[in-house]
């Protein structure tokens, strides 16, 4: 618990903390939503905090009209770093 691993989805990859619980299938992952904010710095360099689900989220793992995630059906990967 705590180690950093690599998320790769079809779209993108990002590093992430890790944490191994009973309360998760066997096969299933859990990433937080309501993160992935990012801000301009006062000296003009963008920053950011978290990890955005909807951007490992291909066009093609949403909803045809809404355009809303399938967060709960998106192939991942994870990859131990070293």
């Amino acid at each position: 618990n705590g180690d950093r691993v690599r998320l790769t989805t079809k779209r993108g990859s990002v590093e992430v903390p890790v944490e191994v619980t009973e309360m998760m299938q066997a096969g299933h992952v859990s990433l937080p939503n309501g993160l992935g904010l990012d801000h301009t710095t006062e000296g003009g360099d963008r920053v950011q905090t978290g990890v955005a689900p909807n951007e490992l989220t291909a066009t093609e793992d949403r909803d045809w009209l809404a355009g809303t995630p399938w967060h709960k059906h998106v192939a991942a990967r994870i990859e131990a770093l070293a």
